[in-house]
């Protein structure tokens, strides 16, 4: 697949068959391309990634979730069987570039999923409430002075493949 083509078909799918793995090579494959996002300052060691295929783990930190909206416990994974999560650590020198670094990393490991035919979605929410559960994080591996800013899901939809759309400008854009 081309690069503009995965981007063309890459969608947020909220209905994963729980029961369908990501092949240990596939995740592989993704994680190495989000490594080769750009990382503002090329500040690489302010970002750490965890692998997650726990589905006691993804339940705990759905649990948590729920509390921290203090709402009803729902799968905030969408039955995804694995999620990469992006932790960083705050850099003084450039307040809330982790961000900006997470999301590049996320992005690239979209889109590669996409080219692998991994559906996949880019989750915030789920991850802010991980961020306020220190046991949860040190349970997750995440490195002490870390944070979790973002995660991917990653499976196969039970509603089938993504369509292409067309690539279009559909944000506000002027040209100067």
């Amino acid at each position: 697949m081309q690069t503009l083509e995965a981007i063309a078909k890459r969608k947020s799918t909220r209905d994963f068959d729980p029961n369908k793995a990501v092949p240990d090579e596939v995740i592989d494959t993704i994680v190495k391309a989000g490594c080769q996002a750009p990382i503002g300052g090329n500040q690489r060691d302010s970002l750490h990634l965890t692998v997650c295929r726990s589905k006691d783990i993804l339940d705990e930190i759905n649990q948590a979730t729920a509390a921290a909206m203090k709402i009803e416990p729902r799968d905030f994974f969408y039955g995804a069987p694995a999620a990469v999560f992006v932790s960083a650590a705050p850099k003084q020198m450039a307040p809330s570039v982790e961000y900006a670094n997470a999301a590049c990393v996320i992005e690239n490991m979209l889109i590669a999923a996409t080219d692998a035919g991994v559906d996949n979605i880019y989750l915030w929410g789920a991850v802010q409430a991980l961020g306020r559960n220190p046991e949860l994080c040190a349970k997750m591996g995440i490195p002490e002075g870390f944070k979790p800013v973002s995660a991917a899901a990653l499976g196969y939809s039970l509603s089938g493949a993504a369509q292409p759309r067309e690539l279009s400008v559909s944000l506000s854009t002027n040209y100067i």
